[in-house]
This record gives structure tokens, C-alpha cells and sequence, in this order.
């Protein structure tokens, strides 16, 4: 599961566990994008992101933290990280967990038919909108048949909205796991 995570927050954590439970995953690695292609670039540092990131899988055994996209220059492909896993020589099945907004915006990404050739995408549902029908997935360039729709709802919690709330000193617990909102306020971050 990648994303900018700046920073995670607790929908991406209940996206991660709702795609564990949904596809019966054994684990999932945040992945955080070192050079995020279809946004501006970070706020935060990627070691704040990574930091930050290990703070909200602590105490979630079936979640961990990968740094594979910060050892590579360049934009953070979601092609290019499948295929070094693959290299890593793993015998691992490789799923791809988006959320429902981002699923919808597959066909935009960089080689995305190379994408879902190594990697099966599991899709949760994202707040606000209805769950996928299987024209909704094939409008979307994936095939019904190989997609795992998982239809928990995860939280309202967007990143726009904690840096919001951060950079105004506002209480950031609701949106984020309370060792994060530790770590923002101790780090200073998302300050005007």
C-alpha cells in the first residue's frame, strides 16, 4: 500500500487492516513515495513520513514499513517498486491496496496494465462514495474478475485536513494515531 502518508492517518490504517481482513492478507507494507508523481511534493521530510509511518503500524502485527521507494531516485513508480519486489526474489503473491478514489484514477498511472499484471488490486471503499459495481471497476481499466472489492468503510480522515488542524495547533487525534500526533507536535511539522 503506497501513498504520500503526510501524514498517514487513521484511514489509511483502517484501508490497510479492512484489505488484511477483506483479501485475507498475511501482511501489508506502507510504502511511503519518496517522489510522489501525481502530486506536489511532501511537506514532510521522508524520513518524517517513515517515522511517522512506523509509529502508526506499531501495535498492528500484520503491518510494516517499507523503505524501498526512498533507495531509488526519480519518481516514485508503483511499476517500478512491484518489480523489485518481484526481484527481491520473494515468493510472495503481490496485491495492490487502493482506496476506491485512487482505484478510479488507475488508468492515469504509469504503465497501469504492467501494474496489474503483478499485482492483484485490492480495493476498499472510501467515504462518500458507493461501493464499486463490476462496470464501475471495468469504467476504471480493472477487471471484475481478479479485483478483490472489499466493502468496509474506513474513516473520514484526510491529510490535508491534519496539516490543517497542525499547522493551526488544533487537536489532531481524531484524524491520526495518537503517536503521530505526538511526533507532529514534538516535530514541529506542518507549521506556517
Amino acid at each position: 500500500m503506497g501513498g504520500t502518508f503526510d501524514p498517514i492517518h487513521n484511514g489509511h490504517v483502517a484501508l490497510a487492516e479492512a484489505a488484511v481482513e477483506c483479501a485475507g492478507l498475511d501482511r501489508v507494507l506502507l510504502i511511503p513515495s519518496s517522489q510522489p508523481p501525481h502530486r506536489p511534493p511532501a511537506r514532510a521530510s521522508i524520513e518524517d513520513r517513515l517515522a511517522m509511518c512506523r509509529l502508526a503500524a506499531a501495535g498492528h502485527p500484520r503491518l510494516e514499513v517499507s523503505e524501498i521507494e526512498t533507495r531509488r531516485a526519480g519518481p516514485s513508480y508503483t511499476l517500478d517498486t512491484l518489480q523489485e519486489l518481484h526481484r527481491q526474489g520473494s515468493d510472495d503473491s503481490l496485491f495492490l491496496i487502493l482506496g476506491w478514489d485512487a482505484a478510479r484514477e488507475l488508468s492515469s498511472w504509469h504503465r497501469p496494465a504492467e501494474v496489474l499484471a503483478l499485482a492483484a488490486p485490492v480495493i476498499v471503499n472510501r467515504p462518500g462514495l458507493e461501493p464499486p459495481r463490476d462496470e464501475d471497476l471495468r469504467a476504471a481499466g480493472l477487471d471484475p474478475a481478479s479485483a478483490i472489492v472489499c466493502p468496509q468503510r474506513t474513516p473520514d480522515a484526510r491529510a490535508t485536513e491534519v496539516r490543517r488542524l497542525a499547522a493551526g495547533g488544533d487537536e489532531l487525534e481524531r484524524l491520526v494515531p495518537p503517536a503521530v500526533a505526538d511526533y507532529i507536535r514534538k516535530r514541529g511539522l506542518y507549521q506556517p
